[in-house]
């Protein structure tokens, strides 16, 4: 079904805010790089300290290096295995309370970093985490029109 929509050049998108799911129509072609990747939302780079809690209740101190509304990446010296389900509280910054993922899974892992998927969070921490979305792209913006 998505291709025969593409062809009439109706594609999808997730809102990367409230993370709604929308069609429309697009005048001009995709480029091929937007097809390829599969991500949901757009990765944002950050520095957040955060705290892991595995199935085993074993709490791990991280850094987010890359955050959006369905993910982010761990920085860690300990990776776990594809598929574990973990506990994750981000901590955006000293003065904002953090953000509680009550579920999320690993998704991928190498040396030195994790890919996290997000699955299950509250309303309340689910609105703070746009809210830190929005100002990250809101800066990510600002800087962009100060250096065109």
């Amino acid at each position: 079904m998505g291709r025969l929509l593409n062809r009439f050049r109706i594609f999808s998108f997730r809102c990367q805010l409230c993370t709604t799911h929308f069609r429309t129509y697009r005048n001009q072609p995709t480029d091929q790089t937007s097809v390829a990747d599969r991500r949901q939302y757009k990765r944002l780079s950050v520095s957040f300290r955060a705290n892991l809690v595995t199935e085993n209740a074993v709490r791990i101190d991280n850094r987010v290096t890359d955050i959006s509304m369905g993910g982010c990446t761990l920085e860690t010296a300990t990776a776990l295995p594809h598929g574990t389900f973990i506990e994750l509280v981000i901590k955006p910054a000293s003065d904002e309370e953090p953000i509680k993922i009550e579920t999320a899974m690993v998704c991928s892992s190498r040396p030195d970093s994790m890919g996290i998927r997000f699955l299950e969070m509250v309303t309340d921490d689910k609105n703070r985490l746009s809210q830190v979305i929005l100002s990250l792209l809101v800066g990510q913006s600002a800087n962009l029109q100060l250096f065109s």
